[in-house]
């Protein structure tokens, strides 16, 4: 109903996803009990979250894996407040032992809740700590391609991962699948000098044979 009124005028046009985001937040900021812990939540919401979500969407509409990024921003900030709040400390009183222990425990899960910990270091609500660094593993084993297209799909299908990082990864995994396995970055095939018609070519100087 709401975009049928949109599409006629009667509303003023407001993007799919963010109209979407902000009905999302009402009702998971409802969820929260502690007034303190949802007062900050709702701040970070409002001012970090919803004014990098409105500048998006007037450059252009908004994809679903902009607003899901955002979702896992609030959920595991809604996340550790409780969690900190166990080891008989407030977001203001948080110590640098506290956050290694956070993300100790599932570092790749709880990564999106260090937007939310930047924006609070950054606005004074709790002290300036140091955040882990982000560490790429590499696997030394090759890649088998029925591993690279699995993760190529994933890349192309999942809407919960950002889509700047699924674009990447599509372009790297299509990237690496037209490189042979087994040649090094630098072609073998041998040069060749031309030569007048009626004559073979031979090797270039310093060709390999």
């Amino acid at each position: 109903m709401r975009d049928l009124l949109m599409d006629s005028g009667v509303l003023p046009r407001v993007d799919r996803q963010l109209m979407l985001y902000r009905r999302w937040l009402t009702e998971r900021l409802a969820t929260i009990e502690d007034p303190e812990r949802r007062r900050h939540l709702q701040h970070f919401a409002i001012w970090h979250q919803m004014r990098r979500l409105r500048s998006k969407a007037e450059k252009g509409p908004l994809g679903r894996s902009q607003t899901s990024q955002t979702k896992q921003e609030i959920t595991q900030a809604g996340a550790f407040l409780p969690w900190l709040a166990d080891r008989g400390r407030t977001i203001e009183h948080c110590q640098q032992a506290d956050l290694d222990a956070w993300h100790t425990e599932k570092l790749a899960t709880r990564r999106p809740a260090e937007t939310f910990l930047r924006w609070s270091m950054k606005t004074s609500r709790m002290s300036r700590l140091t955040l882990p660094p982000q560490v790429i593993n590499q696997d030394q084993a090759p890649l088998h391609q029925h591993r690279r297209l699995a993760i190529l799909q994933r890349a192309l299908n999942d809407d919960s991962l950002p889509l700047r990082a699924r674009v990447a990864a599509a372009l790297v995994l299509l990237y690496a699948a037209t490189r042979h396995p087994h040649r090094p970055p630098h072609s073998r095939r041998r040069r060749y000098r031309r030569r007048p018609a009626g004559r073979s070519a031979v090797p270039a100087a310093g060709a390999r044979r």
